[in-house]
């Protein structure tokens, strides 16, 4: 099942108005440990405990601002754990090329796909290969650490064709990840939806496009076999 678009947003009650202006919460700053609010949802640890667990194939716009320097592009997303696979697509002089980085149980690879080949080099862990995607950076350090986040719901909101609970996270540690604060929203499976958050100079803007529930095996299925550099 695949869904598509997005809709209206519904604030909870106190908390955050359609346009994004909070209404009698504050802005991540001032959210309260363990995030739960009461008879409304579950607590952001919760959907990021569900997050981690969840199975999605998920198509994002993105926009990476960074100074002056400001990239926008298209990213996907497939978990089915304990697999996982991050696309990012760019068009340069008309040419598409995708970099895919795919952490699997066996190892962690990074691929460069285009019209005429496929090239894949052997990564030493996850989070080496994440540093130049800082959208799937924030997510991962997200999930496996949620205890250094508070995050409190502020919306429910249709994207993609699905409804999102939307919480707005600030950092108990502020060397983690340059990340500084943020709004973070998520199905109700877990599946990540949006995320918007600032980084220390830059900031991060990224919307689901298409949605789906269920992963093929073959989606991890590296298209070449990988090379590891500096070796022969």
């Amino acid at each position: 099942m695949i869904a598509c678009g997005a809709s209206a947003t519904t604030p909870v009650a106190g908390s955050a108005s359609p346009s994004g202006a909070t209404e009698g919460t504050s802005r991540p700053g001032s959210a309260t440990s363990g995030s739960s609010t009461p008879g409304l949802g579950p607590g952001f640890r919760e959907v990021l405990a569900l997050s981690k667990i969840a199975e999605y194939k998920v198509s994002y716009k993105i926009t990476d601002t960074n100074g002056l320097d400001s990239t926008a592009g298209e990213q996907s997303w497939f978990q089915k754990p304990p697999n996982s696979r991050f696309d990012f697509s760019t068009d340069v002089g008309g040419q598409r090329t995708i970099v895919s980085l795919y952490a699997l149980v066996d190892g962690t690879s990074v691929c460069f796909t285009d019209v005429t080949k496929a090239q894949c080099f052997g990564m030493s862990g996850l989070s080496t290969a994440l540093q130049q995607n800082t959208a799937a950076s924030v997510h991962e350090l997200l999930v496996q650490h949620p205890e250094q986040f508070d995050g409190v719901l502020v919306e429910t909101r249709q994207i993609a064709g699905q409804q999102a609970r939307c919480y707005d996270v600030r950092v108990l540690k502020a060397q983690v990840s340059g990340l500084t604060d943020g709004r973070f929203c998520y199905s109700t499976l877990g599946a990540p939806l949006l995320a918007e958050f600032k980084t220390q100079g830059g900031e991060v803007s990224m919307e689901a496009t298409r949605f789906a529930t269920s992963v093929l095996d073959s989606d991890f299925t590296l298209p070449a076999e990988p090379t590891t550099p500096g070796r022969p």
